[in-house]
């Protein structure tokens, strides 16, 4: 690498020592005995540190992250009398051996030659000896430079912010791993919405995807992105999302599923019948009221089909009178225009643009509809991936990716339990990598909010403080976290998260500061 060889090991180390190794170093922690006086007392655990063994010339350096701050005192120890409990005066008058250690987790190695740094490798097998001194880091953008090397040359890096402490060490993200998927995760108030559009922004501006954002609630993201946000009050709904609008309009129970799941497939059917009648209708007022008796009709003869008892049948036609205005069912079934194939053309075009598109959610009546939407959305992603890759004969056809990544606000309430949502979702985890089908999925919570299988497959995670504790057991399960415990996540402000996974150069968690965002108005 002649680029990092402008770079000689002094520019990286400085001359701020602030401590040694000390005995029973292994690749995966190093103790250091930390000096007295300023460095004792300016350390902070995710400070980036050297270690450079400058007795053993031509050895690596390694570049590494400290946890676990001990302060120890050999007299005053927890569990033992001291002898002074009765006489709170004495504490002042006693001769404190005050000392501090620390732990190191190596991030990776930092590769020297004839003085000059050649290279990083983030697989460390070195363990420094004893007594090899430690430095805080002085140029962090050798350090940025070095981590951008192991990206592939052919793409930019993805940049969210800079390590926690070191503002000038930017973390650099591999795009290629973008496919196998994203989480984010934090509680309330950690600035989950302010990461993911920092990282919509980049994945937009800098690779070849385009972004789909669904807006749970039309706050976090419709803001930012007032000319590239589609209601979702104009876009189709399905079978289903018709029949959950009116089983809550209706205000039926369960027990009135099965008719009103057949009954949505009919009226899905009819929609666009309705729409050319009244587009060509003289007098609108009287042809929606007959389209809402055509209805009332259709739901009652398939209930009566399927076995409905003549005073049900009844029931239906008379919430249909009262409950069902006809000027409800014109806005939310027969006023919706964008179809799930226009709205994937819609999300191309805002691409073009270095814009994602925003699907705002928060206008829908029901959770039912609003999961109904983005179910249909990727069922139409996964057609559109089969007429491009199928339908040709065998020997005509070739690879098309779709080049597409959804966003998931509030994913526990889209990505748990059982139904048709939640399955398409789990089938992009499991099977969009092939197709360059990415998800990013945001939650303020995990355990019973997002399902296993779709956990599996996410590959990078950004993760600050929980909601609940058990969390982190949870993130254990399927992202290498070693070293992080609940005493780290609660040193997190908002707008930093622990970054872990493919997309991290590192491979190991890391703090980071994510870029401040303009609010808007």
């Amino acid at each position: 690498m002649s680029e990092e060889k402008l770079f000689v090991v002094d520019d990286i180390k400085g001359s701020e020592l602030i401590g040694f190794v000390l005995s029973e170093a292994s690749v995966t922690e190093i103790p250091i005995s930390v000096f007295s006086g300023s460095p004792e007392v300016s350390i902070r655990e995710e400070e980036l540190m050297i270690i450079h063994d400058e007795e053993h010339s031509e050895t690596p350096m390694i570049l590494g992250v400290l946890r676990k701050i001990n302060r120890l005192e050999p007299y005053l120890r927890r569990r033992v009398k001291v002898g002074i409990e009765e006489y709170p005066e004495a504490i002042d008058r006693i001769e404190k051996l005050s000392y501090t250690n620390v732990t190191m987790v190596p991030l990776a190695e930092i590769l020297v030659k004839d003085g000059y740094i050649v290279g990083i490798n983030r697989n460390v097998t070195y363990v420094p000896f004893p007594g090899s001194k430690v430095y805080r880091v002085r140029r962090g953008d050798i350090i940025t430079r070095l981590l951008g090397a192991t990206i592939e040359s052919s793409v930019k890096p993805i940049v969210v912010g800079s390590h926690k402490y070191s503002t000038d060490v930017e973390i650099p993200l591999d795009p290629e791993y973008i496919k196998y998927h994203i989480g984010v995760f934090g509680a309330t108030g950690m600035g989950k919405s302010r990461l993911v559009k920092v990282l919509v922004d980049e994945i937009v501006m800098k690779t070849d995807y385009a972004v789909i954002v669904f807006d749970h609630t039309g706050m976090d993201f419709v803001p930012f992105y007032p000319d590239s946000t589609v209601s979702s009050l104009e876009i189709e709904l399905g079978p289903l999302g018709i029949a959950d609008f009116f089983r809550k309009k209706l205000r039926l129970s369960e027990y009135y599923v099965t008719y009103l799941e057949l009954f949505g497939v009919e009226v899905n059917k009819m929609v666009e019948e309705f729409r050319e009648r009244l587009r060509e209708a003289e007098d609108k007022e009287e042809e929606l009221q007959r389209i809402h008796g055509e209805i009332t009709s259709k739901l009652q003869a398939l209930s009566k089909s399927l076995g409905a008892r003549d005073d049900t049948v009844r029931s239906l036609g008379m919430r249909m009178k009262y409950f069902m205005e006809p000027e409800v069912i014109e806005g939310m079934i027969l006023g919706r225009k964008y179809t799930t194939e226009q709205i994937l053309d819609l999300a191309w075009e805002m691409k073009k643009k270095n814009r994602p598109l925003v699907i705002d959610l928060s206008f829908e009546e029901t959770v039912e509809m609003k999961r109904t939407i983005i179910g249909d959305i990727i069922e139409c992603c996964w057609r559109w991936i089969f007429e491009k890759n199928f339908l040709e004969a065998r020997e005509k056809r070739t690879y098309v990716p779709i080049n597409i990544v959804l966003v998931i606000d509030e994913a526990q309430n889209y990505a748990w339990g059982t139904g048709y949502c939640k399955e398409q979702i789990e089938r992009v985890a499991r099977e969009g990598r092939k197709w360059r089908f990415g998800l990013i999925v945001a939650s303020q919570r995990l355990a019973r909010s997002i399902d296993t299988d779709i956990r599996a497959n996410i590959n990078t995670i950004f993760f600050s403080r929980l909601s609940q504790t058990t969390d982190l057991g949870e993130i254990q399960k399927f992202a290498d976290i070693t070293g992080i415990d609940l005493s780290n996540l609660s040193q997190l402000m908002p707008r930093e998260f622990y970054i872990a996974g493919l997309m991290n150069p590192l491979r190991k968690p890391i703090a980071i500061r994510v870029r401040e965002v303009k609010e808007v108005g």
